[in-house]
């Protein structure tokens, strides 16, 4: 759920800012308003007192012209009842309990003699020896001043989250554009193309991207020239040693053509050399008619008359030709060279995806075993280890991410395919 930094971030701003309003709202009760009220109560219950004590004192008369007075009063400070309001208990919000609690439990005062009408007004029950009279003294608050800071706090809590959010976002764009950025490089030669000028600490993160980008690049630079003038230097002797063989027409036939032999494997060594060392990336895609472009693959291997053919006649997809005829051809020498006949060659574009798949009858390799000879110079066990470079595997992998794509293996009971899965975009 909280599997990006953003939302990490927003996380811990909301707990922060929740454990902040709860730790307020603990101090303003337990620090502001537990000691006001307690203060409202001791001084209502002195009033009280007081009153009581006056009533007590004065003869029934008296009692009443007093009455008759406060309710004469236009703006009374004390209201007078003969009976407890109507609308009496109908205030019991947490302020209003805990200013009756205190009455009681501090100041001695019933809480069957007190009640608190719709007004918030507080009617205090006094008994003489004729008549009992209600008294109201003082007036709570009309609402619940923990709610209305439940409320405010509420209100605090989303404002605080909404610029929160807004601030990670800005916070957030230049490490997207960081990501954006290092997900363009699929390979070593690809250059990091950013300047991020702020904030200080992804600025200098993006400068290290791109000083190793270099580094990176011109180490690549350095492998291909020096794997490419390898093979190119070999490449000359070895054609005079061709020539030579050709005009040795009185010797050996048989070390002739073995010298041939391992002529034309040398060339085929350097060949993959050349290619992995060149890479594909500088190669365009252009629209290929598929069956052809596997037919070709498949006559330029030896025994291509045990290999067959799956594709449709009249489907052209959008690759880079050349690259793809040479992973297609490695991917047939080596199952003609570790597989079992017979073997097949596939191919179907479906949902945006070219596959190609190559496969034979033999038990193959887990995948996961597979996918660790895609590494250069890799090589499998005693079994498949052989006289080749290490590189077939590895350039079919170099193929399928020059267009994107990826190179997935599947080991079934009696076959073993390798599958070649390219992306159908077309250039803009």
């Amino acid at each position: 759920m909280l599997d990006s930094l953003f939302k990490q971030n927003i996380a811990v701003l909301a707990a922060a800012i929740l454990g902040a309003l709860l730790v307020s709202l603990v101090l303003i009760a337990g620090l502001v308003l537990r000691p006001q009220i307690e203060r409202t109560a001791a001084d209502t219950a002195r009033v009280i007192r007081s009153l009581e004590h006056s009533f007590r004192q004065m003869d029934p008369s008296q009692r009443a012209h007093l009455a008759e007075a406060l309710r004469a009063d236009e703006a009374p400070d004390v209201l007078v009842g003969e009976t407890a309001p109507d609308d009496a208990d109908m205030q019991r919000n947490w302020f209003s309990r805990y200013f009756l609690h205190i009455l009681s439990d501090q100041h001695g005062i019933p809480a069957s003699g007190v009640v608190v009408d719709t007004d918030g007004r507080v009617w205090v029950r006094i008994a003489t020896a004729d008549r009992p009279y209600w008294l109201s003294l003082r007036t709570l608050p009309a609402t619940d001043p923990v709610t209305g800071l439940l409320i405010a706090s509420g209100i605090a809590l989303l404002a605080a989250l909404a610029g929160g959010i807004a601030l990670q976002r800005r916070i957030a764009q230049p490490l997207r554009r960081l990501e954006r950025a290092v997900g363009l490089m699929s390979s070593p030669s690809d250059a990091y193309d950013n300047t991020i000028q702020h904030p200080r600490e992804i600025a200098t993160v993006s400068r290290a991207l791109q000083d190793m980008s270099e580094r990176l690049r011109a180490a690549e630079a350095d492998r291909a020239l020096m794997l490419a003038g390898v093979s190119h230097d070999l490449r000359t002797p070895l054609t005079k040693l061709r020539l030579s063989l050709a005009m040795l027409k009185n010797a050996d036939a048989d070390l002739i053509e073995g010298a041939e032999r391992n002529v034309i494997r040398i060339e085929s060594l350097l060949g993959q050399f050349l290619d992995f060392a060149r890479g594909f990336e500088t190669e365009e895609a252009r629209a290929v008619p598929l069956r052809a472009l596997l037919r070709q693959a498949i006559e330029a291997r030896n025994r291509c008359e045990a290999i067959a053919l799956d594709a449709p006649a009249d489907g052209l997809v959008w690759v880079k030709e050349a690259a793809v005829l040479r992973a297609v051809e490695n991917l047939l020498a080596n199952a003609l060279k570790y597989g079992t006949a017979p073997i097949a060659v596939s191919a179907r574009v479906h949902g945006g995806q070219l596959s190609i798949d190559v496969q034979d009858s033999g038990h193959g390799l887990s995948p996961d075993k597979a996918r660790d000879l895609l590494r250069p110079f890799a090589r499998g066990d005693s079994a498949r280890a052989g006289e080749g470079t290490g590189l077939g595997l590895a350039i079919v992998d170099q193929v399928a991410k020059a267009h994107g794509g990826v190179v997935e293996f599947d080991q079934a009971a009696e076959t073993f395919t390798v599958r070649l899965r390219i992306p159908q975009t077309k250039p803009a």
